[in-house]
């Protein structure tokens, strides 16, 4: 038996969203709400970790935070039990910062993406993540 992509409705896919920058944080929010999915934010990566007990689908992380930062999310995701959300890893240091080549090679991570963000393609990793398709193609 193979297992089958059967598309599902975004609706009630949880989506943390963690990144210090208000700007970016705000944008992204908007974006995935848009797109028909529940999103909880965080600032920093000690929120994020908090809100874990929310138990998202799917991590829209910044790396390069002041605190623990998202490296320290990702290294609390990896002493949970049981199963855990993608992470999608939003950054401005793609090519530049070793914690990138790091939080690439984590099994949580499904994809790492350049900012400035490209739209769709985030919207679309989230729908990757969550077997899910975008609310306009019904």
């Amino acid at each position: 038996m193979t297992d089958q992509f059967v598309p599902t409705d975004p609706r009630g896919k949880k989506v943390l969203v963690v990144d210090d920058d208000e700007g970016i944080l705000s944008l992204v929010e908007l974006l995935v709400k848009t797109a028909g999915f529940v999103v909880t934010t965080a600032a920093c990566g000690e929120d994020a970790i908090k809100k874990l007990e929310d138990k998202p689908d799917v991590i829209i992380l910044d790396l390069i935070m002041p605190g623990c930062g998202g490296l320290g999310v990702l290294q609390h995701l990896n002493k949970l039990q049981g199963p855990k959300p993608s992470v999608i890893v939003i950054t401005a240091y793609a090519s530049k910062d070793p914690a990138v080549a790091q939080a690439v090679r984590d099994p949580n991570v499904f994809q790492c993406q350049a900012k400035p963000l490209n739209h769709d393609m985030l919207i679309g990793a989230v729908h990757l993540c969550t077997k899910t398709q975008s609310l306009k193609r019904r």
